[in-house]
């Protein structure tokens, strides 16, 4: 479980960062201004929390491997589209994207819980510290990237990743139950 785990992490934690941390400054870098960005970043988030109190009762009904295949797929694509317009054009896509980036981090630890009955602890914990790791190496990646050639591709790049690690989904094992 630990290296679909680890992969995934990386792919989300790129995209996840480059939102999270870089959002507002792409945007006033290209021209909005500061409010926007910051309400932008706000209505992301805002659509995160409510995408993470639905996504756990729907993997409970539909399967957590489904639930994140499809964050890990509408992610990207919602990425290019919000990439691809401007000004308000983008507050409903950011709804779009905010709800399917940010949904999947309590299906990720109901997943690793369930790979690991006899140890749920101890794989909570690797699995809090690995995303904490990378998260950390993400945004100074992401901001090494943003320097040098401009956070726009580092957004790029960050679908480009996503799509590549949806299929880490399908390496994850089946869940064993309980004893």
């Amino acid at each position: 479980i630990i290296l679909p785990l680890t992969f995934l992490l990386i792919v989300r934690s790129f995209m996840s960062s480059a939102l999270t941390t870089y959002l507002p400054t792409l945007l006033t870098d290209e021209g909005s201004s500061l409010w926007f960005a910051g309400a932008s970043l706000s209505v992301l988030q805002a659509a995160g929390v409510l995408g993470a109190l639905l996504s756990g009762p729907i993997s409970d009904r539909i399967g957590r491997k489904k639930v994140m295949l499809v964050s890990l797929l509408a992610s990207p694509v919602f990425m290019l589209i919000f990439l691809s317009v401007q000004d308000w054009m983008q507050i409903p896509v950011l709804l779009l994207l905010g709800f399917f980036s940010i949904s999947i981090t309590p299906v990720i630890m109901a997943l690793v819980q369930e790979s690991c009955p006899e140890t749920r602890s101890l794989a909570n914990g690797i699995y809090m510290a690995l995303g904490f790791i990378i998260q950390a190496v993400m945004i100074i990646l992401i901001g090494m990237i943003g320097d040098a050639w401009g956070l726009r591709l580092a957004f790029y790049i960050s679908i480009v990743l996503m799509l590549l690690g949806a299929p880490s989904v399908l390496m994850f094992p089946k869940p064993t139950p309980a004893q």
